[in-house]
């Protein structure tokens, strides 16, 4: 090897010309000896350094053997210290991981194996409005279909009410507006399995008198004594889309201006968004001529999910600051009431229902929204709660009238509903749908689907997971299962989708119906489900529970 020279001392130039004249050489038996020589500042030659080269081939050979046998086991050694604490970092990192799931997704991995809502033991709760047949009933819209307890929303006042719907006259055939007569009943054989009604439906034919069964109708006091003292209602909101709000104008005119608390005006241009019922109570501690009131304030909002026609930018769905607060909002020291008449000792409830559907357009985007719309209920953390999703309902191209302006309105119209669902759906084929109106049927399919993984914990469901939009707190507890609610399914899809009668008609408007009308029966199909429901909590004592059909593990 070449041996840099000490300072003050240059290499001979010689060396840059020929080695061997500035070299000597000493011969041993294994090899030589080459010194290089450099010189002096004063011109003298120094010996610096030597080194031994061999000159056998074979100890080169196995010089160069050791020295690549060595660099060998030297590089695997190298791989296999790497190896080892890749693998311990990756243990320890591990057992940091199993550390922070068993305190962070635990509930939800519990959840798989003991944490199930319990069963509802009622097939009426699966079959009511499902199958069935629309009956032209003039005795039930004399004693119901009208409101008899008083309008509490007044009817639309502008012009174009006061010279369409508004001009109905009665007449022998006609008594009463002709939407007002139809009246829901379903077959006997959906009964409790026997040919029976059940509860839900206490107003029936037997089996040897008709295929059908109409129907039990809610009186105003009876939904509330079902609403205050059976399921210990405190509060409800209303959460969706136009026909949400129909839904809550109908709710109030039914409920009558006996017991709406609230008053609007004569030309009301939007619903006010709040409101609010005054149910009489009584305790069995009390006499039984004394009672007391219990006030339910009703929240109503539309919500922003969606866009108004396909080609629109799509806008945001999210639980509303306002919304949130009213679910949350406990208020049970305002609301006392002795427990001893609750069933099961139930603390106060809150009854809601939500939609999602008619101002959506894209498939994914209403995919996305209804599962932030059911992780948005589970960060509320009220698990007593009644909580209920409206399934979508499409309009009937080309209703009737189809110009208004030259309608006998003094007579009004003559629509009978479809016999059936399959024709409804031939109906559909055959014309053609609008505003993406033949979507929802499959739309209704899956949002009973998520519903069902929902209330089966069925994991990994939320929303964020596949990085979808949503508001809420950070603090919330998005896995604990414990704050898991129960969604029920009220499908008025069947029912309505036969109602080809009954729209406003007015430019056109397919999709919304009269109030009195079509949608007062989607209430009438809520209280009749809620006091099934209450008979059924009552009986199997919970506070809860999921029809069976509607389960991922049945």
């Amino acid at each position: 090897m070449p041996v840099d020279p000490p300072d003050g001392v240059h290499p001979s130039h010689s060396d840059n010309h020929d080695a061997s004249h500035s070299h000597s050489h000493s011969h041993s038996d294994n090899g030589r000896v080459n010194s290089r020589a450099y010189r002096d500042n004063n011109g003298g030659t120094i010996t610096v350094a030597a080194t031994i080269v061999s000159t056998s081939p074979s100890h080169l050979a196995l010089r160069l053997a050791k020295r690549s046998c060595w660099r060998r086991v030297s590089l695997a050694f190298f791989i296999v210290l790497c190896f080892l604490l890749h693998h311990r970092i990756r243990s320890s990192s591990s057992l940091l991981s199993l550390s922070s799931l068993s305190s962070t997704q635990s509930p939800r991995s519990r959840s798989r194996s003991r944490s199930h809502p319990p069963l509802c033991r009622s097939p009426a709760l699966l079959h009511l409005g499902r199958d069935g047949t629309w009956i032209q009933d003039w005795d039930h819209a004399r004693r119901h279909g009208n409101y008899p307890n008083g309008r509490v929303v007044p009817a639309k006042k502008g012009r174009a009410e006061r010279l369409t719907h508004g001009r109905f006259r009665p007449s022998e055939e006609a008594p009463f507006p002709w939407p007002t007569s139809w009246r829901w009943a379903a077959r006997t054989d959906r009964g409790n399995g026997n040919g029976n009604a059940t509860d839900a439906t206490a107003e029936w034919e037997s089996e040897s008198e008709s295929e059908f069964y109409p129907l039990r109708v809610t009186t105003a006091e009876e939904m509330c004594h079902l609403l205050a003292s059976k399921l210990n209602v405190r509060k409800i909101a209303f959460y969706g889309d136009s026909l949400t709000m129909s839904q809550y104008e109908s709710f109030l005119n039914l409920m009558g201006t006996s017991f709406v608390t609230s008053s609007f005006s004569e030309n009301p241009s939007s619903l006010p968004s709040r409101s609010s019922i005054a149910c009489p109570t009584m305790d069995d501690d009390e006499d039984e001529n004394a009672s007391s009131s219990i006030t339910i304030p009703i929240f109503m909002q539309k919500d922003t999910g969606g866009s108004y026609r396909p080609q629109d930018p799509r806008t945001e769905y999210y639980f509303s600051e306002e919304l949130r607060s009213f679910l949350r909002d406990d208020d049970r020291d305002n609301h006392r009431h002795n427990t001893n008449n609750h069933r099961n000792d139930t603390p106060p409830r809150t009854l809601a229902i939500f939609n999602i559907g008619a101002h959506y357009h894209n498939t994914t985007w209403y995919h996305q929204d209804m599962r932030i719309l059911l992780h948005s209920l589970q960060r509320i953390g009220r698990t007593d709660d009644l909580y209920f999703f409206r399934t979508n309902v499409p309009g009937h191209r080309h209703c009737h009238p189809l110009d208004d302006k030259f309608f006998d309105w003094d007579r009004g119209t003559r629509d009978r509903p479809y016999d059936d669902i399959e024709e409804f759906m031939a109906f559909l084929s055959s014309e053609g749908a609008i505003f993406d109106w033949e979507k929802f049927p499959m739309w209704n399919e899956y949002s009973a689907e998520w519903i069902e993984r929902f209330n089966a914990r069925d994991s990994p469901w939320s929303p964020w997971k596949y990085g979808e939009r949503g508001h809420g707190d950070d603090n919330d507890n998005d896995d604990d299962d414990n704050d898991y609610p129960v969604v029920h399914l009220l499908d008025v899809f069947p029912m309505t989708a036969l109602r080809r009668d009954g729209h406003r008609a007015i430019d056109g408007d397919c999709l919304h119906y009269v109030n009195p009308g079509p949608v007062d029966w989607w209430n009438r199909l809520w209280m009749a489900y809620l006091d099934e429901l209450s008979d059924v909590l009552e009986a199997q004592k919970v506070k809860n529970c999921v029809p069976k059909e509607y389960l991922h593990w049945k």
